[in-house]
């Protein structure tokens, strides 16, 4: 019977030299790095990439021994340290067959502002641009798709609560890369707090207001299914990324009400090993 292809890409011995200790590994071409993994046991780990077989759920291993020209192991001593390491190595690396966690500058935040009378809501996946600037970020979140949906979902419920502006009056802020914003007029200052708290995951009490609000406007009735969508979209964001941001923060001791897209993951990991 044939050499495998592990073997034939590391020699037979290979394995018993990989340490039983937990650790990252990483799969390189020569110098450059295309994945970075950990594991409890590091040998158990690669073994597995031994056995991969022709099955759709081992095509990601088989191609990477494929290519690969060696294996680097990091030792630590606990499965956190591994997953702080293997989280780090991957921002720093940006390993081709990474995807989960190599992408954290697109973690979007919202952000709300206020100038000139005029209250501001944003989506962006650049947070840092708005350094300096009118706005209060809040986030980073890990989905985009949920942070979008809220971003509209928040659009329309404060077109039904204000006046919105019109698109060009926000156009002063149309250079900042990957972001959505939306200006509107007259809008109840308490609502806009509440607004804060709801995006940090603090309370839900500005859904029970705007909707209290909301049931006196004709407007608003009149499209109330649009409506209750929104609601539920924003029931959805609440619960999966603003609420569980703020647990994950009161578990590790994070005292910032924004957490920048390179700390999110890092600070998920130690909230996970807080008893």
């Amino acid at each position: 019977m044939g050499m495998n292809l592990f073997d034939r890409a590391f020699g037979k011995e290979f394995l018993e030299s990989v340490p039983s200790n937990a650790g990252v590994y990483e799969i390189k071409v020569q110098e450059n790095t295309i994945y970075v993994g950990k594991a409890k046991n590091l040998r158990n780990r690669i073994r597995q990439y031994r056995n991969a077989t022709r099955k759709k759920a081992h095509r990601k291993m088989r191609e990477m021994v494929r290519i690969a020209t060696t294996m680097t192991f990091h030792v630590v001593e606990s499965e956190k340290e591994a997953l702080l390491l293997e989280n780090q190595l991957i921002q720093e690396l940006t390993p081709t067959f990474n995807i989960s966690g190599a992408f954290s500058f697109m973690y979007p935040a919202l952000g709300v502002g206020k100038d000139d009378g005029v209250f501001y809501l944003c989506y962006s996946t650049d947070p840092e641009a708005f350094d300096n600037t009118i706005f209060k970020m809040h986030g980073v979140f890990r989905s985009r798709d949920c942070t979008k949906d809220a971003y509209y979902a928040l659009v329309r419920l404060l077109s039904f609560l204000g006046h919105r502006e019109p698109s060009q009056r926000v156009k002063k802020f149309s250079a900042i890369p990957y972001t959505h914003i939306s200006g509107f007029r007259k809008l109840d200052f308490q609502l806009t707090e509440q607004l804060s708290d709801f995006l940090n995951g603090k309370s839900r009490n500005f859904l029970r207001v705007a909707i209290d609000i909301l049931l006196e406007k004709a407007s608003a009735r009149g499209e109330a299914e649009k409506v209750q969508k929104a609601v539920r979209s924003l029931v959805v964001f609440f619960r999966e990324e603003a609420n569980r941001l703020r647990k994950a923060k009161k578990k590790s001791g994070f005292a910032n009400e924004f957490l920048s897209q390179k700390e999110r993951d890092r600070l998920f990991i130690q909230a996970r090993f807080v008893e």
